[in-house]
Order: C-alpha cells, then sequence, then structure tokens
C-alpha cells in the first residue's frame, strides 16, 4: 500500500467516524425531545388522576404526586388549605383538551379542563427521575 492509499482510508475512516458521532447526537437530540412530553392518554390520565385526588378530598396525596419545582413554589400546607377553600374542586373538572406548549426551549404538555360553571383548569407536565408529574396547576 502507497501513501496515497494510506491517507485515503484515514480520510475514510475520519469521515465515517464522524458521521456515526452526528448520527449519535442527533439520536440523544431526538430522545431528550420525546422526553420531554408524555403519549397523550398517559399526560390525561396523570392529570385526571391527580384532580381526582383533590375532589376527593386528598389534597396532601395530590401534592405528593407533584414535581420538586411544584412543592418549592406550593408549600405542602399552603396548598391544602388552598384546595380545602376552592369551590372549584368540589366537583371534577371535565377534561377539555391537550397541547404541546413550550417551557424555555423544551416541548411540554398541558391538560385542560373545564370547571362546573366554564372555569379554566390547566395542569402543566413534568418529568422527574423518569416519572411524569403535575408540575403547575393554574386556575
Amino acid at each position: 500500500m502507497n501513501a496515497s492509499e494510506s491517507q485515503a482510508k484515514t480520510l475514510l475512516l475520519a469521515l465515517v467516524a464522524l458521521l456515526l458521532v452526528g448520527v449519535g447526537v442527533l439520536v440523544i437530540m431526538r430522545l431528550r425531545i420525546a422526553e420531554s412530553q408524555p403519549e397523550a392518554a398517559e399526560g390525561r390520565a396523570i392529570a385526571e388522576t391527580f384532580l381526582a385526588q383533590l375532589t376527593a378530598g386528598k389534597a396532601i396525596e395530590a401534592w405528593e404526586s407533584t414535581t420538586a419545582e411544584f412543592k418549592s413554589a406550593e408549600g405542602r400546607e399552603s396548598f391544602v388549605r388552598k384546595m380545602r377553600t376552592a369551590k372549584l374542586f368540589k366537583k371534577t373538572p371535565a377534561f377539555a383538551s391537550s397541547q404541546s406548549v413550550k417551557v424555555g426551549q423544551a416541548p411540554r404538555t398541558e391538560v385542560l379542563f373545564n370547571g362546573p360553571q366554564g372555569e379554566e383548569v390547566r395542569i402543566l407536565l413534568g418529568r422527574e427521575r423518569g416519572v411524569w408529574k403535575v408540575d403547575r396547576l393554574t386556575y
């Protein structure tokens, strides 16, 4: 093998390695995007379970099922007090829709419900340690 054949093989190997790295980066990026949102049915079930706990008077269990960020923003006792007085959660709000929203640069799932008098309830989901949880509740 002469020098030019050796250089050509080296160049080919470098190009193949670069291509593999590029494909790996694309796969990782795709997986990260996919992890930012649950399947629609799974997201709805998580939000409905959370709301069912609230309407059953189980605010502590509902709070415990949320992300650390939710808990940090809304302390347990404060959340329980709010839920006791929130007339909206005396009856389970009805599912309205599920949509993808952007939080920062990441797509996230937001599940919307309508209260008994048309009030809007929004639940934003987040992934924590591989588990989908309620990350925000607005009403």
